[in-house]
């Protein structure tokens, strides 16, 4: 609460400070046949990668003259591998000697055009849009950020998804949106792959596979690793189904603790790369999740959802699509976007029943076949 306010009064602050520059601010309107090549900024997480692959579609669909670029981290940049929209992938790296190389280099492009999809406050990427030294520069006039634009964008205002805020971009560059849901383009060698894997692990094409991937990036997103497993439990033992666990490297408490409340014999995958993680979830036929990148990627993949909701703001975050089973207790402190909560009350609210119920629903809507078992 007190940090929120604190937040609020620095923004004022810093408009305040900001107006005097704002007034000398020229705000252009492009020449579109003029633009050659675009650089997007998208230099963060995985999910938010994944929600942007609409807005790149409609800009080089909007735009089919110019080269599109995109400015990647190392954790994201594979999100775009055969995506035909896209020319070119650029990884940005933190570290500050590289960033100042890769800064460099990008000025010596100059660019046409820069598009920053960062919806915040804050200023470093929308100077940094600024001192790559393209003609035009576009991003979410927050704050005082448009400071460093010189075309008017939105304002990142209205109870919406990051997707369709981020669409808005492309909008204010008077391009017309055809598609609202995001994809992802995997190759026939990436699909054969991941199907011979799961062959070798006893899965098989009359199977119906459900996916559960119990991490999230923040501690405060992920449900309890344990309920996970009873839930992984129960279909197995009410649906005859097979279960696949996704964890990383980085999950190993959790898996203990999965395998330890499931008495059935789920498949486990952990440390998979990410395109043999895309790959393999392209196979499931429902994914069990928290708020976090792989919901995302399901979405993209078109795999139905069953997932949960804390500390997120709802409307920022809900998956794109109307597949989707979101768990949610809106109690009264949620969403409080914190990172770390020691109460969590807003998850451990979501019960295993919760979730059985919606993975119920799920199956017996997807006209899966199946041999509905007695409880044991």
């Amino acid at each position: 609460m007190i940090r929120e306010l604190l937040k609020r009064v620095y923004l004022k602050i810093r408009k305040l400070i900001l107006i005097p520059f704002l007034s000398f601010r020229k705000v252009v309107i492009p020449e579109r046949d003029s633009i050659r090549n675009i650089l997007f900024l998208r230099h963060d997480r995985i999910g938010d990668m994944v929600l942007s692959t609409p807005t790149l579609e409609a800009l080089k669909q909007g735009l089919p003259g110019a080269r599109l670029i995109v400015l990647s981290s190392l954790l994201n940049r594979d999100i775009l591998l055969g995506n035909p929209f896209v020319d070119e992938v650029i990884v940005y790296e933190r570290k500050l000697l590289d960033a100042i190389r890769i800064i460099g280099n990008i000025r010596q492009r100059q660019f046409d055009l820069i598009i920053d999809p960062f919806l915040t406050y804050e200023l470093w990427t929308a100077f940094l849009s600024f001192i790559m030294g393209a003609k035009y520069r576009i991003g979410f006039e927050i704050s005082g950020r448009e400071i460093f634009f010189n075309i008017k964008g939105p304002k990142g205002e209205g109870e919406r998804t990051v997707l369709d805020h981020t669409l808005d971009l492309a909008r204010s560059l008077d391009i017309k949106i055809k598609d609202h849901l995001p994809f992802i383009y995997l190759s026939e060698s990436e699909r054969s792959k991941a199907g011979e894997m799961l062959r070798e692990k006893g899965i098989e094409k009359r199977d119906i596979l459900i996916g559960i991937h119990p991490g999230g990036y923040y501690e405060s997103q992920r449900w309890p690793a344990e309920r996970f497993g009873l839930v992984g439990d129960r279909i197995i033992l009410e649906y005859g189904a097979k279960v696949i666990i996704f964890v990383g490297e980085e999950d190993r408490e959790q898996l203990d603790v999965i395998r330890k409340a499931m008495g059935g014999n789920p498949v486990i995958i952990q440390g998979a790369g990410l395109r043999d993680f895309i790959a393999l979830l392209s196979y499931c036929n429902l994914l069990l999740c928290n708020n976090s990148g792989p919901l995302h990627i399901a979405t993209a993949l078109r795999v139905p959802t069953v997932s949960t909701m804390g500390p997120t703001v709802p409307y920022l975050w809900w998956p794109a699509g109307d597949n989707n089973i979101v768990l949610r207790k809106g109690i009264k402190c949620s969403p409080c976007n914190k990172d770390v909560c020691k109460g969590k009350e807003c998850m451990e609210l979501i019960t295993p029943d919760d979730m059985m119920d919606a993975v119920t629903k799920k199956i017996a809507g997807s006209g899966l076949r199946y041999e509905k078992r007695e409880n044991r």
